[in-house]
């Protein structure tokens, strides 16, 4: 069985602070991550699951609990990814007004993103839970349609 190995940077923030940290990727050909996040300071995180969204959410979720909040579009409040959710895809949707009316905005789900366009990954999926039962004809009414 072969294992793909990645290490990359990525950007996180604690208080407010940005940080650059190392992002260990690792996968196996069936599909199954491990990210490990180590800070400047030498603490580690580890997400781990079938699929790179299920491991990356187990991460955001432990780093969430220690004041981290990683900086990056999968991160984004108005983030998802649908496509891929279980397998090797590193793409993810910017749900966006654009979105319901057919026009598709992606981004890698480790690009950077600022702080203040990043959510808890509660938030999150209570964002994209309201999207999904938003009716395409809202993107048409001025404001946020997504409620």
């Amino acid at each position: 069985m072969s294992v793909y190995h990645v290490v990359e940077p990525a950007t996180c923030s604690i208080d407010g602070i940005g940080q650059v940290c190392s992002l260990e990727q690792t996968s196996t050909p069936d599909s199954h991550w491990t990210l490990v996040l180590i800070t400047p300071d030498g603490a580690t995180w580890t997400g781990a699951g079938r699929g790179l969204w299920t491991a990356f959410l187990e991460l955001r979720r432990q780093l969430e609990s220690a004041g981290y909040k990683l900086c990056c579009a999968g991160a984004r409040l108005d983030a998802n990814m649908r496509g891929g959710r279980w397998s090797d895809g590193d793409i993810v949707d910017i749900l966006s007004r654009r979105t319901l009316l057919g026009v598709q905005h992606k981004a890698s789900i480790f690009d950077y993103a600022p702080p203040a366009k990043t959510a808890t990954v509660d938030e999150q999926s209570a964002r994209y839970d309201r999207w999904l039962a938003t009716p395409w004809w809202r993107a048409l009414l001025p404001g946020d349609p997504v409620r």
